[in-house]
């Protein structure tokens, strides 16, 4: 093979290439160095010049001052007014040579502050920040989270949000900052970047994040091609978490996951990663808001961070051998629920002669972390003297669900662990199709005591409403359509809403009792959904949104969801109070309530009185985790609401 020699004039073309192609630096430093040969030039022509031609008094030191003037300032070369035309030249090839170079220097300081900018818009930079919550995609859910997460954030002087996601970070602003009115002392800052890129997510300092959530591209309506592509991107970004921080180093972990075979992957690879079942929490959430007039509202406050949230604690001096029915009256602020074990699993409602063990620690309904106290001595109770009434046996029930989506499956698999034989679930649809169908037989061959019908009819179309009579159901469950716009799905649901409502309000007190429950897409159409005047409502986004951002601050809450929306376990209800008292108990403090559920087996952590129940300035007449000492003044139509394991 021949060699070819290269001459020194390309070698050093080379090389000069190299240094120039190293980024802005190379490019300063080259002016620099141009800018000392124009000087170190000029001062020797100078000094030539005035051996040929001398000035008086013209020493090295001022030919070497006037050639820096000349070619920093154009206006410098006045001060060779009284020279001869020689000196006269030098300046003037002295000035041209300086505004080329300063000429350059200064567009190239501008065109460096340029890129600067656009890097800073494009989002690439680094993020230095400690405890900060990291969201690694973009969209409504991670507005959702943000929100709540301001919510939570508010007594931190300086908290921190971060979401990484692919979208350019103008876009990623101009959306929060259109849609988050009030950021109170929480700072959100975006980069746009990939989310598997493991130096993007070193950039925005993911080994000293508090928490870290994955979102999914795909919504939960997708198709299964979508959602089998997205989970696996979720996945990857999973594992480059873990090669950024090491599985003995990673903060915890939420992750939004669609399919069970890639939700059962994630868990498997770490403990510390949790995965919320977008799906089955608001099926089984839709059935039991369905089943308890009012629970809706106990949800809403309960989820989030701007009512009570669950806590979980110890004294330092340990439980010293009392039970769960003791320990209830220890805390006169914040209401016992449960208690967390040494493996990390939870249990609420506990039998009341459970003994805590020193290792436990309690699962409080709380204010705010601050609001727990715990007396050593318990607050006083005073029993009420009064035979209790036996509760009413349960009854069979009769739900209607209008329209089919991912989630009319699970919603009649829930209703079917709650219903007593014989009760009715009739599903309407405006078509049928044979996948449709055959899912529904599968069911109703599976639940074979219950009376399941898969109905076609067209609501909309005059006399349809009418021969349903949804006024002869206990619940009508109005669901938004799989895929396409939010608002379109939204607007679909409104006018079917609309139907109901004004069908109901022609039959007037005989629709009373039939309570409606409507599924949203947007969360940011509640207030028309309000306006409608529906009486319950749950939007999926938020909801569950509200749920990663108290996961993502305390990942053992979801282990307290999941525990509730168990129907083997303990659940949430809102029972009468003819189920404690046979008469009116008058006026007790909420110990004293807390010791009559406590009697059947119940934890007690709020009321609802009757007489406000329609009233919103009044949250409805809701009270959650009053303080022990609270007095009620009950009749036998207010309330209790309790954990307990079934209605009766």
């Amino acid at each position: 093979m021949s060699s070819k020699k290269h001459g020194s004039a390309e070698k050093f073309r080379y090389a000069f290439d190299n240094f120039m192609s190293r980024g802005g630096f190379s490019v300063f430093m080259a002016l620099l160095l141009l800018f000392a040969a124009a000087f170190v030039l000029m001062t020797a022509v100078r000094f030539v010049v005035n051996l040929v031609a001398p000035e008086a008094d013209f020493a090295l030191f001022d030919q070497m001052w006037r050639v820096f003037l000349q070619i920093s300032d154009a206006g410098a070369v006045a001060e060779d007014g009284d020279m001869n035309l020689l000196h006269k030249a030098v300046g003037i090839v002295t000035i041209f040579l300086g505004l080329v170079l300063f000429s350059s220097l200064v567009a190239f300081i501008t065109a460096q502050f340029e890129e600067k900018l656009n890097q800073l818009r494009k989002g690439h930079s680094r993020v230095i920040e400690q405890g900060h919550t990291l969201i690694l995609g973009f969209g409504d859910r991670a507005l959702e989270i943000i929100r709540e997460l301001i919510v939570a954030n508010e007594s931190e002087k300086r908290a921190a949000v971060v979401v990484l996601a692919e979208p350019e970070k103008d876009e990623m602003d101009d959306f929060f900052r259109d849609r988050v009115e009030d950021w109170k002392s929480t700072r959100i800052i975006t980069r746009s970047g990939l989310s598997s890129s493991l130096q993007m997510l070193r950039k925005v300092s993911l080994s000293q994040a508090r928490s870290v959530v994955v979102l999914n591209s795909a919504a939960p309506d997708a198709s299964p091609e979508e959602k089998a592509l997205a989970d696996a991107r979720v996945l990857k970004t999973i594992m480059a978490v873990m090669s950024c921080t090491g599985e003995a180093d990673m903060p915890r972990l939420i992750a939004e996951l669609h399919l069970a075979n890639t939700q059962k992957l994630a868990r498997n690879i770490s403990p510390q990663i949790s995965i919320i079942e977008e799906h089955s929490v608001l099926a089984r959430l839709m059935v039991q808001t369905s089943r308890t007039s009012g629970l809706a509202q106990v949800y809403d406050q309960l989820v989030g961070f701007e009512g009570d949230e669950f806590y979980f604690y110890r004294p330092a001096e340990g439980w010293s051998g009392r039970s769960y029915k003791q320990l209830q009256y220890h805390f006169p602020t914040c209401t016992l629920l449960g208690y967390r074990s040494s493996d990390g699993s939870v249990k609420v409602n506990p039998p009341a002669a459970t003994v805590f063990d020193e290792s436990w620690e309690a699962l409080l309904l709380a204010e705010d972390d601050s609001t727990i106290r715990w007396n050593r001595d318990p607050v006083p109770v005073q029993p009420v003297q009064a035979a209790q009434q036996k509760a009413a046996a349960k009854v069979i029930e009769r739900q209607l669900i209008i329209g089919w989506n991912d989630k009319c499956a699970l919603i009649v698999e829930e209703y079917a662990n709650y219903l007593v034989n014989g009760s009715l679930i009739n599903v309407v649809v405006p078509s049928i199709n044979p996948a449709m169908q055959a899912e529904f037989a599968d069911i109703r061959a599976r639940h074979s005591t219950l009376i399941m019908n898969l109905l076609e009819a067209d609501i909309h179309e005059t006399g349809q409403l009418q021969s349903l009579k949804p006024e002869q159901y206990d619940n009508v469950i109005i669901l938004k359509a799989d895929g396409g716009e939010a608002e379109l799905r939204d607007s679909q649901t409104i006018a079917t809403l609309l139907e109901f409502r004004h069908y109901f309000r022609a039959l007037g007190s005989a629709g009373q009792k039939t309570q409606l429950i409507t599924e949203v897409a947007d969360s940011d159409n509640i207030d028309v959904i309000q306006a409608v005047g529906v009486n319950d409502f749950l939007i999926s986004n938020k909801f569950v949104s509200k749920i990663y951002a108290q996961v993502s601050e305390e990942p053992a809450v979801l282990r307290v969801y999941e525990d509730l929306f168990n129907a083997d376990g303990s659940e949430m209800y809102l029972k009468p109070a003819t189920y404690y008292w046979q008469t009116a108990p008058g006026s007790l403090n909420f110990a004293d309530i807390c010791a009559a559920a406590t009697e059947r087996g119940e934890t007690c952590f709020g009321v609802r009185l009757q007489a406000e129940s329609n009233d919103p300035e009044s949250n409805y007449g809701i009270y959650l985790n009053p303080a022990k000492e609270r007095v009620f003044r009950l009749s036998l139509a207010d309330q209790l609401i309790v954990l307990a394991e079934d209605e009766t």
